[in-house]
């Protein structure tokens, strides 16, 4: 212990210098807040007031909050979930609510580590976009508060020159509550299985004619399905919108998320998914230690932003972002069964704690040209971001954990234990400049180009009880787009393109044998694809096909390294649509066919072998039926087997999920009953998300079982 400690010292000043850095910037970051509010003053000061209006957050069809780009004109397949239909379905997490998007890998639980580990798109990882801004970890900390969610935007496919860093699978983009232009409220409480407890509220309106507030709430104190693990968790959401001229509109979205319980090592393959020729593990069991495991998440939100109408067709934007992502986790991690004992499956415990500082800054200009003839809707932007990564792993582990039999678990906390203990800190301070040009050819045709530029400077440090390295590296990545859609008339319009992503979470710090950083991992994805929308009907369906490209692979010359040599390919087809029937009774729907394979590697034995959770076949399926205020709701979902791991050799079978709903309204009252996995199919899943050369068969999680879950709510005012 001392040795670790004396090898820090001899970092301390690469880490010193990095907390003033921090310190530095967490001053100037309020200093932009200030001036970023200045204009917003100023209008007030040099315009009339009895002209304006409260700016409020109803509905609008651009996609993700900063695009321009109206959803229907989107040259990518888009999917809407709005907050209305996550709550009467009785979603309980975001994973839950996205299991209307046919080619959403969601098979996860509440008692995950969260969505972040487990939530794919077209067989690929998404990123989580908040107000139109990338978010890091925060989505990971509670992936059930969905109080403050005014709509989920599904975006498929890599979208890298307006978002920056994003999944290769798509974008999971949420649009937070807004103030509305009258006083509006609502309570709730919601009970269930497994001693679900949560109460919420959403109140707001107009303060005053220019000023509007809109604050969202919830509470939850739940046990769960799985034996020892309850669930504590809070959100609170602040939202405020002034608007103190026409011209002038100001936005500011604060949140916290914190989440505890305790921390969750799954269940052993052997004896799940893989016969241990004695018994099956029941999905409730608890294989980690009832007075050890800890998991602790928080995680603080500021966003402000204001839209400055410079004229009739231009309009500046500065963005400000500021998040945070604390943990602390004690663990215990599944390893192979003990040889000549099926059942009795080893474990490590692990003792680590994250503190994690994100700064995002970003300056727009969009408008409106007419340039030789043909309308041009233009979009300039600027981003400064910067990254700081504190990770550690105690070398000291208070719980020493030994084997456990899985079919009838025996609890107990030996002496305590070492551990390969370090601390990793790691900082990405990036700049990019990126374009967007939307192009009308005609009336029905229209064009949209874009191009990104971005260059980071990453600075590592690792430290030990043995040793200690630092480096410094400078990467950089050139991202961009062309998409077109065409009104065919009656309803129908083509869309297509090719898109752009890339991804620095996976390389950074790493280098090659020539002692080379690695650039960002790219991908890029083909599309093309048909909509149809009409009062009663809205549908689309696309062929695709992505690219995740420049993995790191084994590198044959010294297998000691790695290499970024390879490519996971996913073919596709799918479709998805929304019909209403009649008036009283609607249908959604949608399929997806997914070809995934590692199409480039090192390792010849692996080339064309299966990707991890990409399922070839999945489908999903929903109604609903109104009989007067009486509603009436039915699901089905069905995901093909997939293999565990990239290359692996274990497949998760198949399963398929029934939910039944009911709700109704009486005046100010309404009560929503759900019923999910109504059949208790039992399912499992695993969490190994982009991993490749690194990762274990050796564990994995069940789905969540049938489950009862009732809401009772009171609003007034809409």
């Amino acid at each position: 212990m001392a040795s670790f400690f004396r090898t820090r010292s001899r970092s301390s000043q690469f880490i010193e210098s990095h907390l003033a850095q921090s310190l530095m910037k967490s001053a100037l970051f309020g200093t932009a807040c200030c001036i970023l509010l200045l204009p917003t003053a100023m209008a007030q000061d040099g315009e009339a007031r009895q002209d304006t209006v409260i700016v409020t957050g109803t509905k609008n069809t651009e996609f993700g909050g900063k695009s321009g780009i109206p959803i229907a004109e989107m040259p990518q397949a888009v999917q809407l979930l709005e907050s209305d239909d996550i709550i009467s379905t009785g979603s309980r997490s975001i994973e839950d609510a996205l299991r209307v998007v046919p080619s959403a890998t969601v098979a996860g639980s509440r008692i995950g580590s969260g969505t972040s580990n487990t939530l794919r798109i077209r067989g690929f990882g998404a990123q989580i976009m908040r107000n139109g801004i990338r978010q890091r970890f925060y989505e990971g900390v509670d992936s059930s508060a969905l109080s403050n969610i005014e709509r989920v935007e599904v975006l498929k496919g890599p979208a890298g020159v307006l978002y920056g860093q994003s999944g290769v699978g798509g974008i999971v983009s949420i649009i937070t509550k807004r103030p509305t232009d009258s006083f509006e409220s609502e309570f709730a409480l919601t009970l269930g299985s497994d001693g679900q407890r949560m109460a919420s509220v959403d109140v707001g309106g107009p303060l005053t004619d220019t000023l509007g507030i809109r604050l969202t709430a919830e509470i939850e104190r739940s046990d769960t399905f799985v034996d020892y693990i309850d669930l504590d968790r809070e959100n609170i959401g602040l939202a405020v919108v002034w608007t103190p001229t026409p011209h002038v509109s100001a936005n500011l979205v604060a949140e916290y998320l914190n989440r505890e319980t305790r921390n969750n090592p799954g269940l052993p393959t052997i004896g799940t998914v893989i016969d241990n020729g004695v018994g099956t593990v029941d999905p409730s069991t608890f294989l980690g230690e009832p007075d050890y495991n800890q998991q602790e998440n928080d995680a603080p939100l500021i966003q402000a932003w204001v839209d400055i109408r410079l004229s009739d067709d231009w309009t500046l934007t500065p963005r400000l972002q500021y998040s945070e992502f604390n943990n602390r986790s004690l663990s215990t991690t599944l390893l192979p069964p003990v040889t000549g004992d099926p059942t009795l499956i080893d474990r490590v415990g692990r003792n680590a704690g994250e503190n994690d500082r994100f700064y995002i800054a970003q300056l727009d200009l969009a408008g409106n040209v007419q340039l030789l003839g043909l309308n041009h809707d233009l979009l300039f932007g600027v981003e400064y971001s910067d990254e700081q990564v504190n990770f550690r792993m105690q070398d000291n582990v208070p719980c020493g954990v030994g084997p456990i039999d899985s079919l009838e678990p025996s609890y107990g906390c030996g002496p305590p234990t070492s551990n390969f203990g370090f601390l990793s800190v790691a900082g990405v301070e990036g700049t990019a400049f990126y374009a967007q040009d939307q192009i009308s050819l005609t009336e029905r045709w229209k064009v949209l180009l874009g191009l990104r530029y971005s260059e980071f400077t990453n600075d590592n440090a690792f430290i030990t009880a043995f040793s200690a390295s630092e480096n410094t590296a400078d990467l950089s990545n050139t991202t961009w787009q062309i998409g077109t859609t065409y009104d065919l008339g009656t309803g129908f319009s083509l869309f297509g393109g090719y898109n752009t992503g890339y991804d620095l979470e996976w390389v950074i710090g790493a280098r090659n044998r020539n002692g080379d950083p690695f650039q960002p991992e790219t991908s890029d994805q083909a599309e093309l694809g048909l909509r149809f929308s009409n009062s009663d009907l809205q549908a689309s369906a696309s062929v695709f096909r992505i690219n995740r490209n420049d993995v790191a692979v084994p590198d044959p010359a010294d297998l000691g390294f790695q290499k970024q040599d390879g490519r996971f390919t996913i073919n596709g087809f799918e479709v998805e649509g929304q019909w209403s029937v009649t008036p009283d009774w609607s249908i959604r729907a949608g399929y997806a066919f997914l070809d995934g394979e590692i199409s480039k590697t090192t390792d010849p034995t692996l080339e064309g072998a299966e990707l991890a959770e990409t399922p070839e076949n999945s489908f999903t399926a929903s109604t609903a039926y109104y009989l007067g205020a009486v509603e009436l709701r039915a699901a089905a979902n069905y995901v093909d087997d997939r293999n565990m791991l990239n290359g692996g050799s274990v497949t998760i079978p198949s399963y398929t999920t029934v939910d039944v709903g009911a709700g109704i309204q009486m005046g100010n009252w309404r009560v929503d009953a759900a019923l999910s996995n109504l059949f208790d199919e039992t399912y499992y899943y695993s969490d190994n998300l982009f991993v490749y050369s690194i990762g274990t068969e050796d564990r994995l999680l069940p789905g969540q079982p049938r489950t009862f879950t009732v809401r009772a709510s009171y609003e007034w005012g809409r």
